[in-house]
């Protein structure tokens, strides 16, 4: 299950520190290709800091490891875990303590997710004399990992890698091929070695940009500008700093920096320095397609570690008017890499919402109509669980991410719900693809000036909502002072509480608001227009007309807000509407669910009120 924390803090900061800890796969004699820095997620902080791990300080040189990579085995047969997850190779989980008699002393321990906590896994492979742990995810992106039960007797560094990445590795292994792997800090690691990281680069503030807010160079213009340290042992003289921007695979913009000289790092300094490439604006106007922007740092040696010497992000100026933070596809529909849910190993939660934040001085030229979404189940099945989008005006009063005034993490935040629409997840066959849900009340008027909130809302155990885990906006936000991606949530028997860092700046919530025309190549999930319950408001009786050409059963089903079922009615379609007592079921707003004989279903939002 992917549950993760949300950020406390709303600090912006670059993530230098970050990218001077490296994985980095140093020899594969027979799987060369492999030979590279592979993105991760640690266990807990790179710091040592976080409380439920044992972490060793990982910007500490001595704390490195480097050393042969073998896979686990512990001898027993992985088991289907309580959320339904199976373990790809059954005795590759580090589960199982009693069988496991693999000695890996001096060793980087290798193994899938699965079966038991991250933390019994680690501690289970350091029992064994290995040295560091890498534990390959079962689905998508590296995500983090809560410490558990064990957490705190783990004290080898301890990272998790993708699945894709992860399986590869272990198909070296597997094929008799050898992996020797370095975890730790590049600082001091070879001679010269410029670096910088997808977190130190400025990107568009937004993915998918409509082309009605995006004219000329005064409606969309792009701030570009590098962060980049010097962690080889020598300093370096004479750098400069490169960006080019490409549209549709032809170059339409370049600029180079003047020269930069970086000092050696030292015991507790790296040279970092911020560097300003202007920004650019198209004239006479944008045009509609993908446009790619690339950072590189040119060295006047050869650098021995190029790998984090050139970044590289994208974005897009949307013809169908199509708004988002994830990166778009060809449909110009949201990307999703991973998914994620609550973190409720020590606070339970009746619901959370992602959102993306939207302001723009033109806005008034826009409707929006709807959000593009996807979900994941949590242990294998959705079918009739609920999502509702929503859309909010955004009522704090401040002027960006640094005003005095910008809402304290954890706090409620003022807004007025404006927009939203409720579906029901059929079956798996939906798992992970995009759907279109249009706003019952679309389309909505915008005005100028004023910032938005466009959300998913999840009551539901059972999904996880889609993100983007390969585009950082941490250098984006420092920079334009916008958050892009905030969550709010509810603590069972709290109060509601807002955290603009959400899930962190590296992933980016998986949804895109439509504005003016609603999309056509994804599934449309708004209700019927004809057949709408009556009346609504409703005292005790509501009658739901039926589509035409339905017969047989009809099984309606009644949710709060949070997704909890209320009430359940069978009846038999007939000539006229399907009728439902509702006098047992308090005053509120509620969803209602049909489904029929023929597998089809409808659901509206009813009002209950006498």
């Amino acid at each position: 299950m992917k549950k993760i924390t949300l950020l406390l803090g709303m600090a912006i900061a670059t993530t230098m520190g970050f990218s001077q800890v490296i994985v980095d796969v140093v020899s594969a004699p027979t799987c060369t290709s492999l030979e590279r820095t592979y993105t991760y997620r640690f266990a807990g902080e790179l710091d040592g800091s976080a409380t439920d791990w044992a972490m060793p300080n990982m910007f500490v040189g001595a704390n490195s490891i480097q050393a042969d990579v073998v896979l686990a085995d512990d001898g027993t047969d992985g088991t289907i875990d309580a959320g339904g997850n199976t373990p790809h190779n059954k005795n590759n989980d580090a589960c199982d303590s009693l069988t496991w008699t693999q000695d890996l002393t001096g060793k980087i321990a290798i193994f899938y997710r699965g079966a038991c906590e991250f933390g019994l896994k680690g501690f289970n492979a350091q029992k064994r004399g290995a040295i560091g742990a890498i534990i390959v995810n079962h689905t998508g992106d590296a995500v983090g990992m809560a410490g558990g039960t064990y957490g705190v007797n783990v004290n080898i560094p301890y990272v998790m890698v993708s699945e894709d990445d992860g399986n590869a590795l272990i198909a070296c292994l597997e094929n008799g091929g050898s992996l020797e792997v370095f975890i730790g800090s590049k600082v001091g690691l070879y001679p010269n070695d410029m670096g910088t990281s997808p977190a130190d680069i400025v990107m568009a503030e937004s993915t998918g940009n409509p082309l009605s807010l995006s004219q000329d160079s005064s409606e969309l213009n792009l701030d570009l500008g590098i962060w980049a340290y010097n962690v080889g042992q020598n300093p370096m003289t004479g750098v400069t700093f490169t960006v080019d921007i490409d549209y549709m695979g032809s170059t339409i913009h370049t600029m180079t920096s003047a020269p930069l000289d970086f000092n050696a790092p030292d015991t507790s300094f790296v040279d970092t320095q911020y560097v300003d490439l202007g920004n650019y604006g198209r004239n006479p106007a944008w045009l509609t397609g993908n446009y790619t922007v690339t950072y590189t740092i040119n060295t006047p040696v050869t650098d021995d570690a190029p790998a984090d010497n050139s970044m590289m992000s994208s974005f897009k100026v949307t013809a169908d008017n199509v708004y988002a933070k994830a990166r778009l596809d060809g449909s110009n529909e949201p990307i999703h890499t991973t998914a994620f849910s609550l973190n409720e190993s020590t606070t339970t939660y009746d619901w959370f919402e992602t959102c993306i934040q939207f302001k723009n001085p033109n806005a008034s030229r826009l409707k929006a109509m709807g959000i593009t979404y996807s979900c994941e189940p949590v242990g294998g099945t959705m079918g009739g669980e609920l999502v509702e989008v929503r859309a909010y005006t955004w009522d704090d009063v401040f002027t960006d991410a640094n005003d005095p005034a910008f809402p304290a993490a954890a706090s409620p935040w003022a807004r007025t719900q404006i927009g939203s629409g409720i579906d029901f997840y059929l079956d798996e066959s939906e798992d992970g693809v995009n759907k279109y849900m249009a706003f019952d009340e679309a389309p909505i008027n915008l005005v100028d000036n004023q910032r938005y909130l466009f959300c998913l809302y999840n009551a539901s155990d059972s999904l996880r909502v889609g993100f983007d885990a390969q585009i950082d906006y941490t250098s984006t936000i420092n920079n334009y002072l916008e958050f892009s991606s905030p969550v709010g949530d509810l603590p069972a028997g709290g109060t509601e509480e807002w955290y603009a860092a959400g899930f962190g700046y590296d992933v980016s919530t998986g949804i895109s608001v439509n504005f003016d025309l609603s999309p056509t190549s994804v599934a449309e999930e708004a209700n019927d227009a004809a057949v709408i319950p009556f009346p609504n408001p409703v005292a005790n009786l509501l009658s739901i007309p039926v589509r035409k050409n339905v017969t047989g059963n009809v099984t309606v089903e009644v949710f709060d807000v949070a997704g909890k079922l209320v009430l359940t009615e069978n009846s038999v379609v007939g000539n006229g509407p399907v009728r439902i007592n509702v006098a047992s079921i308090a005053n509120g707003s509620y969803v209602f669910k049909t489904t029929f004989a023929n597998g089809s279903t409808d659901s509206y939002k009813i009002s209950v009120n006498r």
